[in-house]
């Protein structure tokens, strides 16, 4: 039997597609947006910074918890008005200094003046770092401000400030390459429809005094709006047709930004971030569009997607110009770990056999085609030989869809994933293997469940573990896989560990002995403010490849 992806995706075998759903339909408007509130079990309680714009001049004291709620308006706001209402951020971290992030939403200007400074301290009263800089009407009045000169391995507070208003955040910086680290606390997360549910994750992220949060894709999805309908798992309501200009995007991505549990998440330390492909459409790869429009075509969506993602996101990546844009890269955390972040949808080759889902037939003949590639030629490359000269303790590689082995006597059941590239695939793993390193962990997003898997090679008929895979589950995004499926997916050879039916994010422990990986989920993550608690934990060593369950 096989299957198209667009109708396996509306049929009831909805299973191991990359971050899918049927396509939505008729436009609805938007009610307000809810936030989802405390949880009752947060793995750590230290407590978030403050994210809230308040007027400068008032005498009432910042809160020092995350918000159970936020401004909800998405477009320009009157003079006078919260000009800071989608929150701030920080993220792409170096040892003297980060990027801070905040879109101006108030009296419009252009050029806009935002006040910001950095301090030692959340009272501000060891202020290291300050200026001005100008919020832009053509970059849709973010603001990206390149933070340098600060102390290596070190925690700072900042902040935004307009016409009395003013919004905070908490960050850091890396410590120096070659410097001993005892330990790095992240976390990685994808997958936030925002119909399907409420940010509860990032709520728990923003309780648990992380160093990192590490961002693995589809931070908005890009379909048209459809009407709520708690049965088809449609909770809250986006506006607008399917995302295809600069404004569909920033219009998306303004909506997801006024969530204040994203706002917390973001405000409590700094992140890395990647895509995946509901950033631009679902499935693209390279440039070719799920939806068969010509590629020139998708070259101009692209570009303004990616525009759009670089206006929205903390990064110190350059300003894109062009559907082709670089943003893969890698982030040494001192001695401890080296994160490569990867790029496997702008390069890969288009899926092989139709993007056929749940076929149990043999892979047709182009998906064994040594040519094949998911990351392109030079990313690859440059992956490989980074890894191999590491000297870090861990070697991690932020990836966006299923690295393991999921085949079924052969047969490729999803080939977006990683089994539909297996020439690519070997050449990573052989890489690893002929480095001679057991340090590598993949961390992966898309799929929306929970899963920790080997990552394994045949040496002379003998089962040879190489890595481990920790696959996050969604922030939000429905679930994919049947509970009457589950069963037969966790007889896979490779698999530890599987939860299809809950959505969260992974904690991440990392210490120069020990990498512990904490599975956190929501109970219902359609109901604002329920209960987080932990699935399941697991250990790795760096001189061990396989986790064990604690």
């Amino acid at each position: 039997m096989s299957l198209n992806r667009r109708s396996f995706l509306v049929g009831s075998l909805a299973t191991l597609a990359a971050c899918s759903s049927s396509s939505p339909t008729a436009p609805t408007s938007a009610p307000p947006s809810t936030g989802a509130g405390t949880t009752s079990t947060a793995v750590a309680t230290t407590p978030a910074p403050a994210i809230t714009a308040a007027p400068a001049t008032t005498s009432t004291a910042v809160p020092t918890t995350a918000p159970t709620t936020a401004p909800t308006t998405t477009t320009v706001t009157p003079s006078g008005a919260n000009p800071f209402a989608l929150g701030v951020a920080s993220g792409d971290p170096t040892p003297d200094g980060v990027i801070l992030w905040t879109r101006f939403t108030g009296d419009p200007g252009d050029p806009v003046s935002v006040d910001w400074s950095v301090s030692e301290d959340k009272a501000f009263t060891a202020v290291v770092k300050k200026g001005t800089v100008a919020a832009l009407a053509a970059n849709g009045f973010s603001v990206h401000v390149d933070v340098t000169g600060l102390i290596a391995g070190t925690k700072y507070f900042y902040r935004f400030e307009h016409k009395g208003w003013r919004a905070e955040g908490r960050t850091g910086t890396l410590a120096v390459p070659s410097s001993r680290v005892d330990q790095l606390r992240f976390g990685f997360a994808s997958c936030q429809r925002y119909e399907n549910g409420f940010f509860t994750a990032h709520t728990d992220m923003a309780a648990n005094n992380l160093d990192l949060v590490v961002w693995l894709g589809d931070y908005i999805y890009e379909y048209a709006a459809e009407p709520i309908d708690p049965t088809k798992g449609m909770i809250r309501a986006v506006t607008g047709g399917k995302l295809t200009t600069l404004e569909d995007y920033r219009q998306r991505y303004a909506l997801y930004r006024a969530d204040p549990a994203l706002q917390a998440s973001h405000a409590a330390c700094p992140w890395l971030v990647v895509w995946d492909d509901h950033e631009v459409e679902n499935n693209y790869a390279a440039d070719a569009s799920e939806t068969g429009i010509g590629s020139a075509d998708f070259a101009k969506q692209r570009a303004v997607a990616y525009q759009a993602w670089w206006e929205f996101m903390p990064t110190r990546l350059p300003h894109p110009e062009s559907p082709a844009y670089k943003i893969y890269r890698s982030v040494t955390y001192g001695s401890l770990a080296n994160i490569f972040l990867l790029d496997g949808r702008q390069y890969r080759s288009d899926q092989a056999c139709g993007d056929a889902i749940l076929s149990t037939k043999p892979p047709c003949p182009e998906t064994n085609e040594p040519d094949r590639t998911m990351l392109g030629a030079e990313q690859e490359s440059w992956l490989l030989g980074a890894m191999a000269t590491s000297t870090t303790t861990w070697n991690v590689m932020a990836n966006q869809v299923v690295f393991a082995d999921a085949t079924l006597n052969g047969a490729v059941l999803n080939y977006d994933q990683w089994d539909g590239y297996p020439a690519a695939r070997r050449r990573i793993v052989d890489g690893i293997a002929a480095s001679g390193k057991k340090n590598t962990v993949i961390i992966t997003g898309d799929i929306h469940l929970a899963a920790v898997a080997d990552i394994t090679r045949k040496v002379e008929g003998a089962r040879q573990v190489i890595a481990t895979e920790f696959v996050g589950t969604s922030v939000s995004s429905g679930g994919l896989l049947p509970a009457n499926l589950e069963s037969a997916i966790s007889a896979f050879p490779d698999l530890r560990y599987l939860n299809a039916r809950q959505r969260g994010w992974c904690l991440n422990e990392v210490t120069p002995t020990t990498w512990t990986a904490t599975f956190r989920v929501v109970d219902d993550p359609t109901v604002v403010g329920s209960k987080m608690t932990t699935d399941a934990v697991f250990r790795v060593a760096p001189d061990r490849p396989g986790a064990s369950r604690l």
